[in-house]
C-alpha cells in the first residue's frame, strides 16, 4: 500500500486516542525543537523535523485503528513512505530510516527481517526493485556509520532520543512539559543547611559551612576528601547549584537514595527531583504517584535533579535497552559521585572509559567525593579529567578521634554473650551495631543474639539487616530503625556491609569483623558520628574464622591479615587521630593495571558491537564477562515462598488493559523481590522476575545459598 494525500489523511485520522496524527506530529516537532535548543543540538533541527514528520505515517494504513488492541506494525510503512516521497532526505541522512523503523523498540541494527517487513508494504509490482534498493541502502548505511566520529554518532543518537521523548510526551498528553534546571542558588542552600542542622539538634560549624558554600565558585571538576559527618552533601550541592546546571546525584545504595530523596525534595521542590533505581516505581506507589508521570521523567533522567545508582548510570553509558531516552539528559549536567571508594575497580574502569570518551562532548562537570580518597584514586581522576580542583580536609581528620578500638582474637560469633552483657549494663538509650562480612554470618549471630535476649529479662529491640531481604521487608526494617531513633530507644542492629554507606545513623558501640582498612574506616564512620572525640573503647574488632576454611569470601585473606597487623599498632590509645587511618590506607590502596587493561579490552569489543550508536543486550556471553562483578550489577528475583501470590499478580497484569494499573500491579510484584548479582542468574523474562526456590522468612531473609551468592 502507498499513501497519497498525506496532509489530508493525517488530519482526518487519530494516531492516539482523541488526537489526530497531524496534531501529534506538530507536538513532536515543537517539543523536539525545544529539547534540541536546550541541549545545544540545533544543528540537527532539520534531521529531527523529518523524523517527527514521517515516524507515524504508517498509522494511516486502513488496518490500523486507535481502538484496536492488536494493531499491525506501522513503522515499516512509515519507512517506505519516506523512501518513496523524500528519498533525497534519506540519502542525506541515512540514519533516518533506521530511526523510523526502530522507534518503537531498542536501537538494533537493520536485519533481513526488517527489509522483508518494508518490502511487504510495497505494491506487488515494486517489491523486487525495492528489495534491491533497500539492500543497497543498508550497505550505504553501514558505510556511513563507519565514517562518523564518536561525537557525531553520540549527537545523532541523542537527537533521536530527544525526538522519542517528545513522541512519548505527546502520546501521553504531556505536551506542556519543559526541561529545566534547578532554580536554587547558594543563599537558598545556606538557609536549607541551617534549617537541617537545627532540626537535627546539631551545632552549627560556621567555618565548615563557609568552606562548603565557597565551592560554588569552582569552575573545574572537583575532588573532595572529608570525614563522615563533615557535610560532603552540602559541599557537593554548593558546587552544583553554582553551575546553574541539571544535577545527576549518584549514590552507592538504594537505602541512601530513599532518605536522600526526601531531603532534596525539601530544598529543590518535589516536582524538580526524581529518583531512579530498581524500586523507584514501588516508592512512587507509596507516595501515591499512581499516574507514574514523575516516575517516567525520572526513568529518562529528565527532571532537573536526578538521584540514581552507579549501575543505572553505567547501564546508560553501555547503551542497554532504550538508553537513548536517558543519555541525552546527561548533557551539560553536574554529576556528583558519592562514596567513590566503594566502586569496584571494574566499575571504576567502565566509568572512566566513558568519562574519557564523553565528558568533553557532553560538557560534564564532576564532583567526586570520599571519606577515604587514596592518592592512587586521586591521581587516577586527575589524569582522567585533567583540570581538577581538590579539597583535602586533612586537618578535619587530625582533629577527630571518634573511635577507640580493641582487637578480639575470637570470632564474632563467640563474643555475642559479652555483647549482650555490655548492652544490659549500658545507660539507656544505647545503640549498638554488630557488623558481619557475610549474610550467612550475620544470620547466625542474630539468631544467637535473639536466643540470649529472649532468655533474659531484658526488654530490647533487635534487628537484622542485609541485602537478601525482599524490598517490602527491608523497607519495614529501615522504617523500624528510624522510628526507634526518633523515639530515642535503645536497640541492637546486626548487619552486613550495607551499613557502610547507606544508613545515616550514629551508634554508641560497634562490634565488627575485621575487613580491609577502607571498609573499616567506613564502618567506624557510623560510631559517635556527630562528635569529635572519645576517651573510651567504643569498637571491638574480631577476627573472622571463615577466611581459613571458606573457599568463597567477599575479601581476600591477605587483605584481612594485613589490616589486622596494622591495627595492632593503633589499638586503644595508639590511635591518636583519624588521619592515621587515612595515611595507612593510602599506603596499601592500589589500582590494578592488568584489570584496567582487561576491562578496556572488553569495552573496545563493546564498541565494535554497539559502535556508540546501537542498543546493547546484557544477556549474551560477552556481557557476562564484562559485568561479572561481585554484586555491582544486580537483578531481582522472587523467593519461592511467594510463588503463588506473585503468579496471581502476574495473571492480573495480563488481564489488565490500563497501562497505569499494569504498572501498579507490577510494582507490587517488585516489592517481593530481592537483588542478586546479574551474572548468577538467567535474565528475567520480559514481564517479570525469576522465582528462586530458597528458604525465606521476613526475620532472616534468604537463608539458603542461591548460586553461591556472598
Amino acid at each position: 500500500m502507498m499513501l497519497k494525500d498525506l496532509e489530508k489523511e493525517m488530519w482526518s485520522k487519530e494516531s492516539h486516542e482523541g488526537k489526530k496524527l497531524g496534531k501529534h506530529i506538530e507536538e513532536c516537532r515543537r517539543l523536539t525543537d525545544e529539547f534540541l535548543r536546550f541541549y545545544n543540538l540545533m544543528k540537527y533541527k532539520e534531521f529531527a523535523e523529518i523524523l517527527c514528520y514521517y515516524h507515524d505515517l504508517g498509522k494511516l494504513k486502513a488496518e490500523w485503528r486507535v481502538k484496536n488492541r492488536n494493531n499491525p506494525p506501522h513503522s515499516p510503512l512509515s519507512f517506505l513512505t519516506l523512501y518513496s516521497k523524500d528519498r533525497e532526505k534519506l540519502e542525506k541522512y541515512p540514519l533516518l530510516g533506521l530511526f523510523i523503523l526502530k522507534h518503537h523498540g531498542t536501537l538494533t541494527r537493520m536485519e533481513d527481517g526488517d527489509i522483508l517487513r518494508i518490502k511487504n508494504e510495497a505494491p506487488e509490482s515494486e517489491k523486487e526493485r525495492i528489495d534491491y534498493d533497500l539492500g543497497t541502502w543498508r550497505r550505504n548505511l553501514y558505510r556511513y556509520v563507519s565514517k562518523l566520529n564518536t561525537a557525531l554518532k553520540v549527537d545523532l543518537a541523542d537527537a533521536y532520543g530527544l525526538f522519542k521523548f517528545a513522541d512519548i510526551l505527546s502520546a501521553n498528553n504531556l505536551a506542556s512539559y519543559r526541561i529545566s534546571v534547578p532554580n536554587k542558588d547558594v543563599e537558598d542552600l545556606k538557609v536549607w543547611i541551617l534549617e537541617r542542622i537545627q532540626k537535627r539538634g546539631l551545632e552549627t560549624r560556621n567555618k565548615d559551612l563557609q568552606t562548603q558554600l565557597s565551592l560554588s565558585k569552582i569552575k573545574e571538576h572537583l575532588l573532595i576528601r572529608a570525614p563522615t559527618g563533615w557535610g560532603k552533601t552540602a559541599a557537593s550541592l554548593a558546587y552544583a547549584v553554582g553551575k546553574g546546571s541539571r544535577i545527576i546525584y549518584v549514590l552507592p545504595t538504594i537505602t541512601s537514595i530513599k532518605s536522600f530523596y526526601d531531603d532534596l525534595c525539601t530544598f529543590f521542590g518535589e516536582e524538580n527531583v526524581g529518583e531512579f533505581f530498581y524500586y523507584a516505581d514501588v516508592e512512587a506507589i507509596k507516595r501515591e504517584e499512581s499516574d507514574f508521570r514523575e516516575l517516567m521523567f525520572s526513568s529518562y533522567f529528565a527532571q532537573p535533579v536526578i538521584i540514581t545508582t552507579l549501575d543505572q548510570l553505567l547501564l546508560t553509558f553501555l547503551q542497554v535497552g532504550k538508553y537513548f531516552l536517558k543519555r541525552p539528559h546527561l548533557r551539560n549536567s553536574v554529576i556528583i559521585l558519592d562514596e567513590v571508594h566503594t566502586f569496584s575497580q571494574n566499575m571504576l574502569y567502565i566509568l572512566s572509559y566513558f568519562l574519557e570518551k564523553l565528558s568533553e562532548i557532553y560538557n560534564l562537570r564532576l564532583c567526586i567525593m570520599s571519606a577515604t580518597f587514596p592518592s592512587v584514586l586521586k591521581d587516577h581522576f586527575e589524569n582522567l579529567l585533567e583540570k581538577v580542583e581538590k579539597i583535602w580536609l586533612n586537618e578535619e581528620f587530625r582533629n577527630r578521634r571518634r573511635v577507640m578500638f580493641k582487637l578480639m582474637e575470637n570470632d564474632i560469633f563467640d563474643v555475642v554473650e559479652e555483647v549482650v552483657e555490655i548492652y544490659k549494663a549500658s545507660r539507656k538509650p544505647f545503640r549498638m551495631v554488630i557488623v558481619c562480612n557475610t549474610v550467612e554470618k550475620s544470620q547466625k549471630v542474630f539468631e544467637k543474639l535473639r536466643d540470649l535476649i529472649s532468655e533474659s529479662d531484658l526488654k530490647s529491640n533487635v534487628e537484622l539487616l542485609h541485602s537478601r531481604f525482599i524490598y517490602k521487608h527491608r523497607c519495614e526494617k529501615e522504617d523500624r530503625l528510624n522510628r526507634w531513633i526518633r523515639e530515642n530507644k535503645s536497640f541492637i542492629l546486626t548487619a552486613t556491609q550495607v551499613i557502610e554507606v547507606s544508613l545515616d545513623m550514629s551508634f554508641d558501640f560497634m562490634i565488627t569483623e575485621c575487613a580491609p582498612l577502607e571498609a573499616l574506616v567506613q564502618r567506624f564512620g557510623r560510631v559517635n558520628r556527630y562528635k569529635n572525640t572519645t576517651e573510651k573503647i567504643n569498637v571491638w574488632i574480631t577476627f573472622p574464622s571463615e577466611i581459613k576454611v571458606k573457599m568463597r569470601y567477599p575479601y581476600e585473606k591477605d587483605d584481612i591479615t594485613n589490616t589486622w597487623r596494622l591495627l595492632k599498632d593503633l589499638e586503644g590509645g595508639g590511635l591518636e587521630n583519624e588521619f592515621q587511618l587515612i595515611e595507612e590506607y593510602d599506603k596499601v590502596a592500589n589500582l590494578s593495571r592488568v584489570k584496567r587493561k582487561g576491562v578496556n579490552n572488553l569495552l573496545e569489543t563493546w564498541n565494535e558491537n554497539a559502535n556508540f550508536l546501537y542498543s546493547w543486550r546484557i544477556d549474551d556471553e560477552f556481557a557476562q564477562r564484562l559485568l561479572k562483578f561481585r554484586e555491582d550489577f544486580t537483578r531481582l528475583v522472587v523467593p519461592g515462598t511467594y510463588r503463588d501470590y506473585v503468579q496471581k499478580l502476574y495473571k492480573k497484569v495480563r488481564k489488565e488493559v490500563s497501562y497505569t494499573q499494569k504498572r501498579e500491579i507490577f510494582a507490587e510484584i517488585k516489592e517481593y523481590t530481592a537483588p542478586v548479582p546479574i551474572w548468577m542468574i538467567k535474565m528475567p523474562i520480559e514481564e517479570g522476575f525469576p522465582i528462586v526456590d530458597t528458604l525465606y522468612d521476613e526475620t532472616y531473609g534468604i537463608r539458603k545459598e542461591v548460586n553461591n551468592i556472598i
